[in-house]
């Protein structure tokens, strides 16, 4: 494997993130507000990105004690996209619901780390 192969995977999903939270969605518009399968979406793509960010400094980065970290940049990452939704796209909308679906599932990740520490780091699964 290529020597940053967790980083460039962690660049890919956050590149993906980007673009379906910038495209022109023709969603039929969900009766009532709070979570819902889109909410669900986000919390699974923020765990996914935050994951593969935190495997990367880990594997990568030689990195310990990243969790703070994580959540400070993955968090940043969704504010400045839901900004960009509210103010620079006129066919998307600022949500706070969205934010809180996104720390939700940062906050997923934050709880599993240890574990999946374990499982990918430890175990030498995924490393040449």
């Amino acid at each position: 494997m290529p020597k940053y192969t967790w980083t460039i995977f962690a660049l890919s999903v956050g590149a993906m993130v980007v673009f379906l939270s910038v495209i022109p969605l023709q969603l039929p518009p969900l009766d009532g507000v709070g979570f819902n399968v889109d909410k669900l979406a986000h919390s699974f793509a923020y765990f996914v990105l935050a994951t593969c960010v935190g495997i990367a400094w880990w594997i990568d980065w030689k990195k310990e004690g990243i969790y703070s970290t994580v959540f400070l940049t993955v968090f940043s990452f969704g504010m400045i996209l839901e900004l960009i939704q509210g103010y620079a796209l006129s066919y998307r909308a600022f949500e706070a619901y969205d934010l809180l679906a996104n720390s939700l599932g940062i906050i997923t990740f934050l709880a599993t780390g240890k574990t999946l520490k374990k499982i990918v780091v430890k175990s030498g699964i995924f490393i040449n």
